[in-house]
């Protein structure tokens, strides 16, 4: 009779570790950043666009911006994030006053060398 009942209370003491593990909550992801969703305005000069674009998605992708790339001259005095040519050479300008101000400042530092 003393190994069936050890046996016995292993199995019980075995599931109920088993259902106390199943029942314990599943991980949640991290939360999301704090300016997840700001939507950031780039201007590009239409011949960088191709070159910058992919570069451009992928640090608003990992940041969880919003991204709009625009390559039309009205942009330009618009966008949060102004990449120009400036002697053969881009250079990045920000807007002033722009709301994503500070998330534009990060976007230029990660695309631009």
């Amino acid at each position: 009779m003393r190994v069936p009942g050890a046996t016995v209370a292993r199995l019980f003491a075995c599931g109920l570790a088993g259902a106390a593990l199943a029942c314990r909550e599943a991980p949640r992801a991290s939360p999301r950043p704090a300016d997840a969703g700001t939507l950031v305005t780039v201007y590009v000069p239409p011949k960088a666009a191709d070159r910058l674009a992919a570069r451009l998605q992928a640090v608003a992708a990992r940041r969880q911006w919003a991204l709009s790339i625009r390559t039309d001259s009205a942009a330009l005095s618009d966008a949060d994030l102004a990449i120009v040519d400036s002697a053969g050479t881009l250079v990045s300008r920000l807007r002033a006053g722009s709301p994503a101000a500070a998330q534009a400042r990060q976007m230029a530092e990660a695309v631009l060398p």
